[in-house]
C-alpha cells in the first residue's frame, strides 16, 4: 500500500451509552510536534476521562509510532486507533480520541470497536493525498541554463522554493526522492557539465 497523508485536521464526535467520544487528527511530522499538539488537546479537554492517541510518522525513511491507552483498559483503545491509521496507510498524523465516561462500562471488545470506528470516520472526513518523499537541493549554474532547469524541475515534480539566481543560476528546490537521478541527469545537460547539486537534508 503506498503511503497517504492527510489533507486536514478534523474532528468528529460519537455517543455511545451516555459516553462521548471525540476523533481529533492533525497532521504532524515530526514527535516532538505531535507532543506539543497533544498537549494543546490535554488543556482544551482537562474535565475529559481518558485521552487515548496514537501517532505515525515518517522519520530518515523509516516510519514511527506509538499509541497510549491513556487508563482504558489494556489494548482497547490506542491499539485499535493505530490499527486503524495502518490500515488506512495514513502516515504523518497525530491522532486523539477524548473520551468523557457516561456512568456505563462498555467492555473492552465494545470499546475496541468504538475508538477504531471513531478513528475511521475521522480520517474518511479529513480526505487523504498521497505522501511524497521529498528531497531539497542547492542547484547552481550558468544563467544561461535557467529556463531549461526550472521546466525541467516542474516536470519531474518537484517544486522551486526559493529563488536566488543573479549573475547565476541559483535554485532551492523539493524534488521527489524517486527522481533524483532525473534531476542529476537533467542539470548536467542543460548547464553541459557546469552545474552543481547539493543536498540540504
Amino acid at each position: 500500500m503506498r503511503h497517504r497523508s492527510p489533507l486536514s485536521g478534523q474532528s468528529i464526535e460519537l455517543k455511545e451509552k451516555r459516553s462521548k467520544f471525540i476523533g481529533i487528527s492533525r497532521p504532524i511530522d515530526t514527535e516532538e510536534g505531535f507532543k506539543t499538539w497533544l498537549s494543546t488537546i490535554r488543556k482544551q479537554h482537562h474535565s475529559a476521562s481518558h485521552i487515548c492517541w496514537a501517532y505515525r510518522i515518517i522519520v530518515d525513511q523509516s516510519i514511527v509510532e506509538n499509541s497510549s491507552d491513556a487508563g482504558e483498559p489494556s489494548g482497547s483503545a490506542g491499539v485499535p486507533i493505530l490499527n486503524s491509521l495502518k490500515r488506512s496507510g495514513i502516515i504523518n498524523i497525530g491522532f486523539a480520541v477524548v473520551r468523557y465516561f457516561g456512568g456505563t462500562r462498555l467492555g473492552k471488545g465494545r470499546l475496541m470497536d468504538i475508538y477504531g470506528k471513531v478513528t475511521e470516520k475521522v480520517i474518511k472526513s479529513a480526505g487523504l493525498k498521497p505522501w511524497i518523499d521529498w528531497c531539497q537541493y542547492r542547484i547552481t549554474g550558468p544563467l544561461g541554463s535557467y529556463g531549461d532547469i526550472s521546466i525541467g524541475i516542474n516536470k519531474l515534480g518537484g517544486k522551486i522554493i526559493l529563488d536566488n539566481s543573479n549573475d547565476q543560476l541559483s535554485f532551492q528546490a523539493r524534488i521527489p526522492r524517486n527522481r533524483i537521478n532525473n534531476l542529476i541527469i537533467l542539470i548536467r545537460n542543460a548547464t553541459q557539465g557546469q552545474g552543481e547539486l547539493i543536498l540540504e537534508e
